[in-house]
């Protein structure tokens, strides 16, 4: 059974991705864990007794649409996706979005967390990061990221874009090799690299240890040169028509770099497909 975590701040970029995940694991028995956090958010200093009883009154009030509002979603879900194989439980938690999401995924040993990209302040913290550092390059699990508007539709090919500067094995890739079965996809690797070079043997490694996890699989392989990493990505999802874009983050801003703007933004503006974003830790 899959465990998968959908955070929600009842959006419709939320509501999108909800959507989404319960469509593309609609033959897997799984639970979803739909999961709110909120945090006391007071616009001026107070102090003494005031500050208690308005801090109190805030977090009540937080409280009750927070559990209201996974009610809500909870009864949306069920109205529209009637599936035995679904199992939901709702998570209000009292903290910042990432603390909430490394205390869930510790928890309940999540597989998988699937959210939208676009609209949340939540996002902006999880990609961006502050003294949170971030869930990109630390979290212990992928993390699928729908892009606003995306509708789901089966995977017919899947892309990854690796350097291949990664001892890749099926443990790892395990999110990636399931969907592709699952919906017998074809896998399309791309390798960018600004300027034309070989391979280094490091390179030649990941590349052969690639091939072997993906042997049973309809894989091609492709390089882009003379090309930045970022223009290189959209070139490549537009011309292969790709349903997914996979990547491993091996870092804390791997994100900013490899789509060459804040994440947030550059999925909002220019991705039009899901991206699944596997943690180099996993390997």
């Amino acid at each position: 059974m899959k465990k998968i975590l959908l955070p929600t701040d009842f959006s419709d970029n939320a509501w999108n991705a909800i959507q989404y995940a319960l469509q593309l694991f609609k033959n897997e028995t799984c639970t979803f864990y739909l999961l709110n956090s909120f945090s006391e958010a007071m616009s001026t200093p107070t102090s003494g007794i005031i500050s208690t009883k308005v801090k109190e009154s805030v977090y009540k009030a937080q409280v009750e649409i927070s559990k209201t509002g996974l009610v809500d979603c909870l009864n949306t879900v069920t109205a529209n996706f009637n599936n035995d194989k679904h199992k939901f439980v709702t998570v209000s938690i009292y903290d910042s979005f990432p603390n909430a999401i490394k205390k869930v995924i510790k928890e309940r040993e999540i597989d998988l967390i699937v959210m939208g990209t676009k609209g949340a302040t939540a996002l902006k913290e999880m990609t961006i990061g502050s003294n949170t550092s971030g869930l990109i390059g630390v979290a212990s699990c992928p993390i699928l990221a729908i892009p606003q508007n995306v509708e789901f539709k089966p995977l017919e090919e899947v892309g990854l874009s690796t350097d291949f500067e990664i001892d890749f094995n099926a443990q790892g890739l395990a999110t990636l090799l399931y969907l592709l079965k699952q919906f017998q996809a074809k896998v399309s690797v791309v390798n960018i690299m600004e300027k034309p070079r070989a391979l280094t043997a490091l390179q030649e490694s990941g590349k052969q240890k690639l091939t072997q996890v993906f042997e049973d699989l309809d894989t091609q392989f492709f390089t882009l040169t003379d090309i930045g990493v970022s223009s290189g990505v959209r070139a490549f999802v537009e011309s292969r028509h790709l349903d997914m874009l996979c990547v491993v983050a091996k870092e804390q801003d791997f994100m900013k770099r490899f789509l060459g703007m804040s994440y947030s933004k550059s999925i909002s503006n220019h991705a039009s497909i899901p991206l699944l974003i596997l943690n180099i830790k996993m390997f």
